[in-house]
């Protein structure tokens, strides 16, 4: 991921028309349904989870092309229970969100191809593990610029749709589950004040939305025993905050 960023940088000061960077903060809301109720949630306050981005912008025609690399790292708070019931609640570290897309615009279609990471981060509490969900995913949408005399806003939304999504398991043989069918929805508006003729800063609201299908039954093998696990039905619903600077070549 660090050098896909560096790369981002190296072409943008080549050849971009525009870069954009940005800081952002999340808000973490995930659930996992087993017939129908809440079996258990992770979730963040915004500043528990942080970020950064980078987003490059090729003009061509009448159309854009961009790539954009985001990296996020924080804490979360896990509520459920242990197998025989008994309620838990912990802090998790190291929650890790990556995403990175490729797209053109042409107004007012998106169309994108994308890739997103998460690993769900850890407690120190006995018998806890890491559990990573990573796929690639197709994306369409629309999005609509309102330009003002030193000022505009933007919004986009988008339809998400994975494949081949997966889950890694780090517990005795790390077992990898296949999930089940996985898509989503997202959104974003931003508004953004020129400073000068070369740079822009502005302001984001973004929300995105995962639905995770029940995955299929797999084995774990752990000290000796065998166990059937599998992935339940989830949704997750982020929420992101977020300041940026672009500069135009």
């Amino acid at each position: 991921m660090k050098k896909i960023s560096i790369l981002i940088i190296l072409c943008g000061f080549l050849f971009a028309d525009s870069l954009n960077y940005y800081f952002f903060t999340i808000k973490e809301d995930y659930k996992e349904y087993l017939s129908g109720s809440i079996i258990d949630r992770d979730y963040s306050r915004f500043g528990e989870i942080n970020g950064i981005g980078i987003k490059y912008t090729k003009n061509y025609y009448y159309s854009e092309i961009y790539l954009k690399v985001e990296s996020s790292y924080g804490q979360s708070t896990y509520d459920g229970a242990y197998q025989d019931g008994t309620p838990i609640t912990f802090h998790q570290n190291n929650v890790q969100i990556y995403n990175l897309n490729a797209g053109i615009y042409s107004r007012p279609y998106l169309l994108e191809l994308g890739y997103r990471f998460w690993n769900r981060g850890n407690s120190n509490e006995e018998g806890d593990y890491n559990e990573q969900y990573y796929w690639p995913y197709f994306a369409i949408g629309m999005k609509y610029i309102f330009n003002f005399v030193n000022s505009s806003i933007k919004y986009y939304f988008k339809y998400n749709y994975a494949f081949s999504p997966k889950l890694k398991i780090y517990l005795g043989n790390n077992p990898i589950i296949n999930l089940g069918t996985t898509s989503g929805l997202e959104t974003q508006i931003s508004f953004d004040k020129k400073l000068s003729y070369d740079y822009k800063v502005g302001i984001f609201y973004r929300y995105t939305y995962w639905h995770i299908n029940r995955s299929e039954t797999v084995n774990l093998y752990d000290n000796g025993k065998t166990y059937q696990m599998f992935e339940p039905e989830s949704e997750t619903r982020n929420q992101y905050l977020g300041i940026y600077l672009e500069k135009s070549f």
